[in-house]
């Protein structure tokens, strides 16, 4: 006996072994079909006929497709010879897939991976050839599609509302600060009708604090503006960029404002 038919033997001896528990459980209720016919599978298996085997397993499997049934059914395959390794194999396979347990599954793959190689080292085996397929563009009824557009990225727009946040800040500053340098002018005026303020006094240094106030408006006006226009520039640059003949746009910040090339 060489070592395949030695590996043939242990997986027959597993899978017969596995069939005991139903055969018990046959002897307290009348057999079907399916169990007939793999008891006589069995039976074919032992005495080395394996054409009657395969016969019997495949019988049997379609009655009641059991796991046990499959692997023996490889088994038969595995033994009846060279010309019958792909239905082996095949069964094989199915053996390893439906056997929850594992108990067979171990022999099935060994035999899959040696089957596989013995195909692998044979001479002369040819693939079927494929088929022709036609090119459907070959005749120009057909184009290729173009690639699916994606949802245009709005970072510009968004960067431009965050930047007109920021103006509309710097004008409020700009505005409280106005507000406040005129109050106190206001109340300059009140107290030195005929605009007289001597140096040193409390109304200069209130008139210093306004003028101060006065000059942080003006530079908070100036920020504001400043964002005000590079808001827009990006505003405008996210309605270039994600239209559809979209051109390239280089924006830059200067101390005068925002310039760019559309």
């Amino acid at each position: 006996m060489d070592g395949r038919d030695h590996r043939v033997a242990v997986g027959l001896i597993a899978c017969l072994l596995a069939a005991a528990p139903a055969a018990a459980q046959d002897e307290v209720a009348p057999p079907d079909g399916s169990t007939v016919l793999f008891r006589e599978g069995v039976a074919h298996l032992r005495e080395g006929r394996h054409a009657q085997a395969v016969e019997a397993f495949r019988g049997s499997y379609r009655l009641v497709p059991r796991v046990t049934t499959m692997c023996n059914l490889a088994l038969a395959y595995d033994g009846w010879g060279a010309e019958h390794r792909d239905s082996a194999l095949r069964a094989y396979r199915t053996c390893a897939a439906e056997d929850e347990s594992g108990r067979f599954r171990a022999h099935a793959l060994d035999r899959v991976t040696a089957i596989e190689r013995e195909l692998a080292l044979e001479g002369g085996r040819e693939l079927p050839p494929e088929e022709p397929r036609e090119d459907p563009r070959t005749d120009g009824s057909a184009e290729i599609a173009p690639p699916p557009r994606t949802s245009p990225d709005h970072a510009l727009l968004f960067a431009g509302l965050g930047v007109a946040g920021g103006a509309a800040i710097a004008l409020g500053a700009g505005i409280g600060l106005a507000l406040d340098a005129q109050a106190r002018a206001d109340a300059l005026d009140a107290a030195a009708p005929d605009g007289r303020i001597a140096r040193g006094s409390p109304e200069a240094r209130q008139l210093d604090d306004a003028r101060a106030l006065a000059d942080g408006a003006t530079a908070a006006y100036v920020i504001a503006g400043v964002l005000a226009a590079a808001s827009a520039a990006l505003v405008i640059a996210d309605v270039v960029v994600t239209s559809g003949d979209a051109a390239p746009v280089a924006l830059r910040v200067t101390p005068l404002g925002v310039s760019g090339a559309f």
